[in-house]
């Protein structure tokens, strides 16, 4: 199982045998998301029927909860980072905190193209993916 990050799903819109593969994980149920990824998705919508058809693809998919323990995950992780020194809390986005916090305590690989989710994965140990090899696009 893997929570798939908005930038995989961007990706496997144009990304060939890539794409391919990532639809077919989705068909098969091996593909999650969570609420976070859902609400940037929903940003391209261009319309209220495209948005219903972007709902009605969510819907058939396992959905990984943000709840206050994953909220408390990546307020520790960001305060880990900024331990760091250099401001590096500011080197990753506040929904790929939680993002990465809905995978992990999931237990579910997080699948992405964002260098966000090393930075993460550094402090966490959690298990990531480029959904395409890193810088190949």
């Amino acid at each position: 199982m893997q929570l798939a990050d908005t930038s995989a799903w961007q990706v496997a819109r144009r990304a060939g045998e890539a794409g391919v593969e990532f639809k077919v994980r989705v068909g098969n149920g091996l593909i999650g998301t969570c609420s976070m990824v859902m609400l940037e998705l929903f940003a391209s919508a261009r319309n209220g029927s495209d948005f219903d058809r972007m709902q009605e693809e969510f819907d058939a998919l396992r959905l990984y909860q943000i709840g206050q323990s994953q909220w408390g995950r990546a307020i520790q992780v960001y305060r880990e980072l900024a331990h760091q020194g250099g401001a590096h809390q500011r080197s990753v986005g506040h929904e790929d905190l939680l993002i990465a916090a809905a995978a992990e305590s999931a237990g579910v690989e997080l699948l992405h193209y964002d260098e966000d989710f090393d930075r993460i994965a550094a402090i966490t140990g959690q298990p990531t993916r480029w959904i395409v090899p890193k810088g190949s696009l």
